[in-house]
């Protein structure tokens, strides 16, 4: 009976140490689920940093074509102006570069029915 009782004691002991190793590794366990979940969460704001950083450069981006295509306007108008100064003496170029206008303005006119 007596060898028994001691067996029975060193199973229950082993397992008691089992039960105390099985709780460390839980402790353990939750802490890299928790540490997990932070970095999960640092990359979701990465995430998001860079999307808002993606938009705010495709709208510079869509200000930056809208200036461009300002300027050759300009640029335009202001090649047509000197063209139209009294210093320029060729109507003939002048006639071609207005009706080049108006078949620009006549397309964009076209654009805009559609």
């Amino acid at each position: 009976m007596e060898s028994r009782l001691t067996t029975l004691f060193v199973k229950v002991e082993r397992v008691l140490k089992e039960n105390s190793s099985l709780k460390n590794e839980k402790i353990i366990l939750e802490n890299e689920i928790i540490e997990l979940k932070n970095q999960l969460l640092g990359v979701k704001n990465d995430k998001l940093d860079l999307q808002n950083e993606n938009s705010t450069l495709k709208s510079t981006i869509d200000i930056q074509r809208n200036t461009l295509n300002e300027l050759k306007e300009q640029n335009k108008i202001i090649k047509l102006a000197k063209e139209m100064s009294p210093d320029s003496s060729d109507n003939h170029e002048l006639k071609i570069k207005i009706n080049e206008l108006v078949r620009d303005i006549d397309r964009c006119i076209d654009l805009l029915n559609e």
